[in-house]
């Protein structure tokens, strides 16, 4: 797959590296003192996770076309996780090649960019975290999702790919018991339709007038 990053890697003379991800792959990065490495997205969706050496995680944030992650390593007492939710295609490059061979301002201010639309991708994903309340974060998950990514669908918006509640698990920062507790509560009040074997999603716009109602939102 080709797109504008990769034909601008090739113009500078960047080295870079591309990487397909099927939904629910995941690449590892770890510390190195000598390279500082970066990855595009330049197709699909992914969410990102810190990991600490006492194996606690700390999701970071939802990124999708064009966001930048750029892996901030302060020593070797944590590694970051990238997962697709979706099939994803990724560009990785290091700062170091991209500053000796970059010929064009042009590079740079496109670079500049995604970093702009990757810090609001971040402070979106953020606003989960911000709830004590495990039924919050959940909610301000389907929110997110919902917005950034669902299809509007008659009475009821889907959001476009497997969502396990594993996965609401480790960005909620909860378990999987009190996941699926929350989703189900939701199901029960007819606010939302999980469909199990897909794992995807549906939220029913009753579920919206509640949150609207409530304050909530």
């Amino acid at each position: 797959m080709r797109n504008k990053w990769m034909h601008l890697f090739f113009e500078s003379k960047i080295p870079f590296y591309i990487y397909k991800l099927y939904k629910g792959d995941a690449l590892i990065f770890r510390y190195d003192s000598k390279h500082k490495p970066l990855m595009i997205v330049f197709h699909g969706t992914v969410y990102v996770m810190k990991i600490f050496t006492n194996s606690e995680s700390l999701f970071l944030a939802i990124l999708t076309n064009n966001s930048i992650i750029d892996f901030n390593f302060n020593s070797n007492y944590a590694y970051y996780k990238v997962i697709a939710l979706e099939n994803t295609y990724l560009v990785k490059f290091f700062w170091l090649d991209y500053i000796t061979h970059f010929k064009y301002l042009s590079t740079l201010v496109k670079l500049l960019d995604l970093f702009r639309y990757t810090l609001i991708q971040y402070e979106k994903s953020s606003c989960i975290l911000l709830h004590k309340s495990i039924r919050y974060r959940v909610i301000q998950l389907l929110l997110l999702l919902c917005k950034e990514f669902g299809i509007l669908n008659n009475n009821y918006i889907i959001i476009p790919f497997e969502l396990s509640q594993k996965t609401i698990s480790c960005i909620t920062g909860s378990n999987p018991i009190t996941v699926n507790k929350v989703i189900k509560d939701l199901i029960n009040r007819l606010f939302i339709k999980y469909v199990v074997k897909r794992k995807i999603l549906i939220c029913y716009f009753s579920f919206f007038s509640y949150l609207r109602d409530n304050k909530i939102i």
